[in-house]
């Protein structure tokens, strides 16, 4: 019993003089977290980032100018718009239909047991598979596809809202819960007080990514064919699926510039906000 002792003793002069010298020779210089070299690299590198950016941006800008003229600026920025509210529909009935549905899930554990598989089965299952029937349907119904696109565009798209929802319900605390009920508040009032800022930074995750896929998903979802029969929307998708097949490179980088500039400034100017008001308001 004393021998694992005795040899410990032996060696701990050895040992310790060892984390000294190691100590030495790692140990941080003087300062360390202020080193005033980081700072000016750190803004030499976010000046030459802003640079390329901006150089990329003129280049982009004259060549769109020269090749296809403001008018087909013009006309792209109309399609933006109109695509921009195919988005602005979706998001708002992906919202409507699968919130309360994901609420009620993430609050029943044994619902959610059972049915986030399903969900996700759903969600990963490809959704271009399901667009020939969906224009079959359009084309029998004669339903226009500046409307049906709205449909394709969701079938990816809606699925981030509903998983943001369960998760958002699900991380809701349970006495809160218990305490609303004991309370007796329902219906709007059990929204407005418990599952509206539960919810809401995860709810607002969910119409970020839904929105960016429903963006993606126009350039395939405005273009759809059956057989002889080809069903084209008025919208910056159909527009940039349009100038990729004739190979039109103006147009395929007007269109690209365009639908950026459209996703860039709702995330700068609406879910950013909503972010704050997330992390400052609607918060349990």
């Amino acid at each position: 019993a004393h021998l694992p002792r005795l040899i410990e003793s032996s060696y701990r002069p050895a040992s310790d003089a060892a984390a000294r010298v190691l100590g030495r020779m790692t140990s941080r210089p003087t300062g360390f977290g202020k080193n005033p070299i980081e700072p000016r690299v750190d803004r030499l590198y976010n000046a030459a980032l802003v640079s390329a950016v901006a150089l990329l941006t003129v280049l982009a800008a004259h060549f769109i100018v020269m090749t296809v003229g403001a008018g087909e600026i013009l006309k792209a920025l109309w399609l933006g718009a109109a695509t921009l509210g195919r988005v602005i529909v979706l998001l708002v009935f992906a919202t409507l239909i699968w919130t309360p549905l994901g609420v009620a899930i993430g609050f029943n554990p044994r619902l959610a047991r059972l049915l986030q598989p399903v969900v996700q089965f759903l969600a990963s299952f490809p959704a271009n598979l399901i667009f020939p029937f969906a224009t079959l349907l359009f084309i029998r119904h004669h339903i226009s596809i500046n409307w049906g696109s709205i449909l394709l565009m969701a079938l990816g798209a809606q699925w981030y809202i509903l998983f943001n929802a369960i998760a958002g319900a699900i991380s809701v605390p349970t006495d809160l819960r218990e305490m609303t009920d004991d309370l007796g508040l329902r219906g709007w009032n059990r929204w407005r007080s418990l599952i509206i800022p539960g919810i809401f930074s995860a709810w607002v995750t969910g119409g970020i990514t839904a929105s960016g896929g429903a963006w993606n998903a126009s350039i395939v979802s405005e273009v759809v064919s059956w057989g002889q029969t080809k069903l084209v929307a008025s919208g910056l998708g159909a527009y940039i699926a349009d100038a990729t097949a004739r190979g039109d490179w103006p147009r395929i980088t007007l269109g690209i510039a365009m639908m950026s500039v459209f996703v860039v400034t709702v995330n700068r100017f609406f879910w950013r906000r909503l972010y704050r008001l997330a992390e400052v308001k609607y918060r349990l």
